[in-house]
């Protein structure tokens, strides 16, 4: 997601909003150093256009010849860098940034073939869109066309029904066995009965319940590992309930029954049918996870008027980036589309407008209690019990070394209610999270310190994710403004 662009010179972009484009640390550090005139030569910039161009000078005999459309953004490189901007594309945004790109009366050859080329491959994307369509308007006119093709999509969707009723009859059995022959034994056989199970519920195309059975695992190692396995147990069944009944569920609890099996709404559904916001959003949060050779960005926004939080998504191959380039502590103007759930959280982009560079040092927003934190989780839950975590801005959080029990550990103080939950990391599964399994793996001291030094070692606003297993945080408010946290 680009900042708005208009018939007049494009806005330049910000550092934080060109870092936000990178596909992983590694090229965001390349490209910074690569922000500097030495090696560019032959650059230039259109602004009617919105086009940035330039060569760099690399190993080779030859430079790398870099092209950016920022409208879209799209970029092209010669290099052979399988990553989606690569160093060279971003380190050109930033010299643009920097305002050392001189405009250009016109465009390169090479660039106008690139430009050519694109145009004509969005040109074939729309005729086959509009073929698409056209046919589709067809089959609408004709009722016998228009039933062939309802009983085509009726029958894919019980196919896929059936198929997930096969897999829950498995895992329904699979539960009683191991309550039944008692749990120490699946304890001591390993992953290996839980990834055949897995595997065979993806077969049935349930991914979501995989992914839960999957998550077991932690709760099989964990500390009071009877209780929380059997919970997760009970979890499970529960979903299987929900499947089987959902025909008399309300909507928004049915629709997140399938969400949590595995079948998730199209944009074009959410758009369609979800609850409509028009607000200023303020960035709280960015976050990059790799599951399944895949970048998967999280983005969490808050109204400032409705106070409404949304979660949206964007996802790329790895090596690439998923896009939605909002630097944190931005604000957004937007009407966002909430996808139809019993507690409603992912959100798509309807309208998007003006994106405002973050706000002047000093001002923070205004945070929750630890404690309210909870409540909202308990809420969250109340409405659907596959919660696994919440986020949260806690208004004055700071992180400390407690004694607990027999060990110390990092902890996230609320100093505004006094009360404190353990630290870890986001990433650790959401199922592991809600049951409490999520352990102090050796990277806590180091988000510990990250956020002690980024708060000044005082309470701040720190935005993060909330669960049974602790506080993992993502954002905190400095005196210079927000700072995101590894």
């Amino acid at each position: 997601m680009a900042p708005e662009t208009s018939s007049g010179p494009p806005q330049r972009w910000s550092v934080a909003q060109i870092h936000a484009l990178a596909p992983d640390p590694a090229s965001q550090k390349a490209g910074t150093k690569l922000a500097a005139p030495g090696p560019w030569s032959n650059s230039g910039a259109s602004p009617a256009a919105n086009l940035l161009w330039g060569d760099c000078k690399g190993s080779g005999s030859k430079p790398y010849q870099v092209t950016v459309e920022l409208s879209a953004p799209a970029f092209a490189c010669s290099c052979p860098s399988r990553k989606f901007p690569c160093k060279h594309a971003l380190g050109l945004l930033l010299l643009w940034s920097a305002g050392t790109v001189s405009d250009a009366d016109a465009l390169p050859q090479r660039v106008e073939e690139w430009l050519s080329g694109r145009k004509e491959r969005t040109q074939k994307a729309e005729t086959r869109k509009a073929a698409q369509a056209e046919k589709a308007a067809e089959v609408a006119n004709d009722p016998e066309a228009a039933r062939k093709a309802a009983a085509s999509a009726e029958k894919r969707v019980a196919q896929r029904a059936g198929r997930i009723d096969a897999g829950f009859d498995e895992l329904e059995l699979w539960l009683a066995d191991q309550v039944r022959s008692g749990l120490t034994g699946l304890r001591g056989a390993g992953y290996r009965p839980l990834d055949g199970l897995a595997r065979r519920l993806v077969d049935a195309q349930a991914p979501g319940v995989a992914a839960r059975v999957k998550d077991l695992a932690p709760a099989l190692s964990a500390e009071e590992w009877p209780d929380r396995t059997l919970r997760a147990f009970a979890q499970l069944n529960l979903l299987a309930q929900g499947w089987r009944n959902r025909a008399q569920l309300p909507s928004p609890l049915a629709a997140t029954v399938c969400r949590r099996v595995g079948i998730a709404p199209s944009t074009e559904e959410i758009a369609a049918t979800g609850e409509q916001v028009a607000d200023r959003w303020l960035v709280l949060g960015l976050r990059d996870d790799t599951p399944d050779k895949l970048v998967e960005r999280r983005v969490w926004l808050r109204g400032e008027n409705t106070g409404r939080v949304a979660l949206l998504l964007a996802f790329a191959p790895q090596g690439q980036s998923p896009g939605l380039a909002l630097p944190v502590g931005s604000s957004l103007d937007a009407r966002l589309a909430f996808a139809p759930d019993a507690a409603p959280l992912r959100a798509i982009v309807l309208e998007q407008g003006e994106l405002r560079s973050s706000a002047p040092a000093g001002s923070v927003p205004t945070g929750v209690t630890l404690e309210d934190a909870a409540s909202a989780f308990a809420g969250a839950v109340a409405a659907d019990p596959w919660t696994t975590a919440v986020p949260a801005l806690l208004e004055a959080a700071v992180p400390v070394l407690q004694q607990i029990g027999d060990r110390r550990e990092w902890r996230v103080l609320d100093a505004k209610g006094s009360l404190s939950v353990p630290l870890i990391r986001p990433g650790s599964g959401e199922t592991a999270m809600a049951l409490g399994t999520a352990r102090q793996d050796p990277d806590i001291p180091r988000s510990a310190y990250a956020l002690l030094a980024a708060g000044g070692a005082r309470p701040a606003p720190v935005f993060g994710i909330y669960s049974l297993s602790g506080f993992a945080p993502v954002t905190v408010w400095s005196v210079d403004g927000p700072v995101s946290l590894p």
